[in-house]
Formats: structure tokens, C-alpha cells, sequence
């Protein structure tokens, strides 16, 4: 007898698993991080530790500017939106954990049955004197628990992959917060560099009316004509309204920083720190693994493969049986008088086991969009890496080509400056023509304005090289 029930056990056993393989397929290959390389340095820019260690306070040292970025950081819009969004994934990870537990539920509830003549119930309770007929009622109250079995793992690894999303969306905050100060800094900088832009504009404006003073002069001599008049007033002209087009994108730079920060229009102070080549020169760049930990756009996309793989798992456990446990213990009466006595007391145990038949394909397409998701969050996270390695080479050798043409444009400026000057005494001594001197007054004003460009391209790529490292989220 024994041996007979072991063997209908066995073939129990032997159709569930028959059951659970069908619609099964071969494993697909999962990716992982490793699968990607990194480089051992920066086309040969190695240094031992990288920038984006320094603080904020630390890279920036101007009091001003950091002042505007803890406003931003406090202020702006988007920040709060990601805030709520890491507070979303923690819910959704309450959620799954929530779902590992069994479920405990009061239930009171009364209700009233007529059954038919013809039934059990009907007539039992037909030729029972106590219980009312043919309406009967029914008094219930206790607890009720359900409970599902996590044998293969599947609610584990859907408690996994959103904690693995909660520690993304956390990531991904970070890396809005190095985006932000970022955006922050290029304003100020982009404010500071029109500010300088203005000031030589003005001086040239000057030197301009100057020089158009003497021209008239001359005109009046008989030693100039009305078309030197007219080419000085047209440089005049020209410069002038060079002058607005500043004002203009000031005002502008001046209202993007302002939403940035998340205030309405306001007059922006600022100061006349800003970088010097002996910080650009100390600036270092750490190796390429460094950004494993620092770029947090790269943690982000390595938690969201590894979301990934959890969710793979649990899609997988879908296809195998589903074990769950029921209880429940009260009172239960047909007499609301008696329904506390101990008499009434009613308890339950079920054990349920459940195995998909008909709704494999949608497991199988559940599965199949798993596997797709996977192999999407794996080229994202290759394609993170490499534009990480791409932004850091690339800032490194911008900076120093612009370090080599600020240099230059330094030069070609003091040359210019001198010229003009030359330009005006050979003029007024009758050595130059009129020509010559708006040569000279046009080409010094671009060489000092060229100048004061390149260094704000100079403080754009140092920044970006601080953002590309990963500095600033700590």
C-alpha cells in the first residue's frame, strides 16, 4: 500500500515538473558589467587620483558662484522631481517586500441565503428547527491569511530588482546634481566673460570717438576727406551695437541662470575669481576605473542591469508551479446572539498548488520582454562607459589646445594694442592713411575679445572635465 501511494506521489511530482518545463526555453545569455573593458589610461594621461574628489567648495573657489549652487541644489525643479522619483522606487521596494509576507486581513461580514428546496443546504436546513428558514442568515468575524510560498525565487528577485532601482534612481539624482552645478557654473562664467567682453568693448568705443574726433579735425584742415569721416563713424556704429548684442545675452545668461536656480528674475552678482592655469595645470584626471564609482550616470546604468537580471529570474520562476497557504480562524454563526460563544469558533487550513496551463504564451512574452529589457540596459550601460571615456579624453586635450591658443591670443592682443597706437601717431603725422588705423582699431578689438572667449572656453572644458570625472555629487 505504501509503495502504490509513493508511486502516485512520484507521478504527482513527475507531471508537475513535466507541466513546468513546457513552453520553457533554452537559457538566453546574460550580460554583465565585465563584458565591457576599460582602458588603463586616457591616451596616455594617467595621474593617481582624480578631481572629482574635490568638493565643490574645492574646485570652485569662487564664494559667489558655490553660493548659487547650494541655491540650485535647494531651488530647482528638476532636483525635487528626482528627489519624488527616488521616493517612488523606495515605495515600490516597500511594495515587493511587502508581497514576501503573508497577508493577515480582518473580516466581518453578515449575510442572508435563501437556498433552493432541492440542495444540501436547503434541505438540512429545512428540517433543522434552530436554523432560520428559508432565508438564512450567517455572521462572520475573524482573521483571514494567505500566503504564497517563494519556493523558486520569484517575488526574492522582484524584491531585488526594485531594490536595485531604488539605489538607480538615487544614482541618477547624483548625476542630475553634477549636471546641474555644471549648468550653474557655465553661466556664471558665460556673465563674468560678457562682463569683460563689455568693458573692452567700451574702452574700444572710446578710443573709437577719439579717433573719430581727429578725423573730423583733419577734415576741417583740408588734410582728411568725407570718407574717412564716414569709415570711422561706421566702425563707431558697428562697435556700438556690438555693445548691445552684449547687453542682450547677458540678460539672457542672466535669466537662464536665474531659472536654474529656481527664482524669478534677479539681478545676478558675481566676482572676478575665476580659474587660473596654475589650477588647470594641478587638475588631475585619476584612470579610467576611477569612473566606476564617480560617474554616477555609469552606476546608474550598472544597477539597471542588474535590476535586469533579477527581473529575468523572476520571469523565469513564472513558468515553474506557484505554492500558497490559506488560514482563518473566528466566529462563525447563523444567530448573532451566540456568535461569540466559544462554540462558534471556526478555523481553516488550505494549501494550494498552482501551475500555468493555458496562459504560457503570455509568460513566455512576459519572459521574452525581460530578456529584451536586459539586452537594452546592457548597451546602455556599454554606451555610458564609452561616452565617459570620450568626454574625459576629450576634455583633457581641449584644454590643453586651449591653454597653447590663449597664450597666442594673449600676444596677438598686446601686438594689436600696440599697433593701434602706432597707427594713430603715423596718422596724425600723415605716415598712415585713414584705412590702416580702422584696420588696427577693428583688429585689436577682436584679438581682445578673442582673448577673453578663449579663457571662457578654457573655464567651460575645466568644468566639463570636473563633471566628466564625476566631481561634485558628495
Amino acid at each position: 500500500m505504501r509503495t502504490m501511494i509513493n508511486y502516485k506521489y512520484t507521478i504527482l511530482a513527475s507531471a508537475i515538473l513535466l507541466i513546468s518545463a513546457w513552453g520553457c526555453k533554452t537559457a538566453e545569455k546574460i550580460y554583465t558589467a565585465n563584458d565591457y573593458g576599460f582602458p588603463n589610461d586616457y591616451l596616455g594621461h594617467v595621474d593617481s587620483k582624480s578631481a572629482a574628489s574635490l568638493a565643490v567648495n574645492e574646485f570652485f573657489t569662487d564664494k559667489t558662484l558655490v553660493a548659487l549652487i547650494d541655491t540650485a541644489l535647494s531651488q530647482n525643479a528638476d532636483i525635487h522631481i528626482a528627489m519624488q522619483k527616488v521616493k517612488m522606487a523606495k515605495a515600490n521596494l516597500l511594495l515587493n517586500k511587502g508581497a514576501m509576507l503573508p497577508s493577515i486581513d480582518i473580516n466581518i461580514y453578515s449575510s442572508a441565503n435563501r437556498y433552493g428546496k432541492y440542495t444540501m443546504n436547503g434541505v438540512g436546513n429545512s428540517q433543522s428547527p434552530e436554523i432560520p428558514y428559508p432565508v438564512t442568515p450567517e455572521y462572520y468575524a475573524g482573521l483571514a491569511s494567505s500566503w504564497e510560498i517563494d519556493v523558486w525565487g520569484k517575488l526574492r528577485n522582484k524584491k531585488k530588482a526594485a531594490q536595485l532601482r531604488y539605489l538607480s534612481s538615487n544614482a541618477g539624482k547624483n548625476y542630475l546634481v553634477t549636471t546641474l552645478l555644471s549648468e550653474v557654473a557655465y553661466r556664471y562664467y558665460t556673465l563674468a566673460s560678457l562682463d569683460d567682453e563689455l568693458i573692452i568693448i567700451r574702452k574700444n568705443i572710446k578710443l573709437q570717438e577719439s579717433a573719430l574726433e581727429i578725423v573730423r579735425l583733419q577734415k576741417e584742415g583740408g588734410r582728411a576727406t568725407e570718407l574717412a569721416v564716414k569709415q570711422f563713424v561706421a566702425q563707431l556704429v558697428k562697435t556700438q551695437s556690438i555693445e548691445y548684442q552684449v547687453r542682450q545675452d547677458i540678460f539672457t545668461t542672466e535669466n537662464e541662470l536665474n531659472f536654474l536656480i529656481g527664482r524669478y528674475p534677479h539681478k545676478i552678482e558675481r566676482s572676478t575669481d575665476s580659474f587660473t592655469l596654475e589650477q588647470l595645470n594641478s587638475l588631475s584626471t585619476g584612470i579610467p576605473s576611477d569612473l566606476l564609482q564617480n560617474r554616477q550616470d555609469i552606476v546608474q546604468a550598472e544597477l539597471e542591469l542588474k535590476a535586469s537580471h533579477a527581473d529575468i529570474a523572476s520571469a523565469r520562476a513564472a513558468f515553474l508551479p506557484s505554492f500558497n497557504l490559506g488560514a482563518n480562524v473566528g466566529y462563525n454563526a447563523y444567530n448573532a446572539t451566540v456568535l461569540f460563544n466559544p462554540a462558534s469558533i471556526a478555523f481553516g487550513l488550505i494549501g494550494n498548488l498552482s501551475n500555468p496551463v493555458l496562459n504560457k504564451n503570455a509568460i513566455k512574452a512576459n519572459y521574452d520582454l525581460t530578456i529584451a529589457g536586459h539586452k537594452v540596459a546592457y548597451y546602455q550601460y556599454g554606451r555610458t562607459v564609452m561616452n565617459a571615456i570620450y568626454e574625459v579624453i576629450s576634455n583633457i586635450q581641449t584644454i590643453d589646445n586651449l591653454k597653447s591658443q590663449y597664450a597666442l591670443n594673449e600676444n596677438e592682443a598686446v601686438a594689436l594694442n600696440e599697433a593701434v597706437m602706432i597707427s594713430n601717431d603715423l596718422y596724425v603725422a600723415g605716415y598712415a592713411n585713414y584705412l590702416e588705423v580702422i584696420t588696427a582699431q577693428k583688429n585689436a578689438l577682436e584679438a581682445e575679445l578673442n582673448v577673453v572667449r578663449t579663457r571662457r572656453k578654457i573655464q567651460f572644458s575645466t568644468i566639463n572635465l570636473y563633471r566628466s570625472l564625476g566631481g561634485g555629487w558628495k
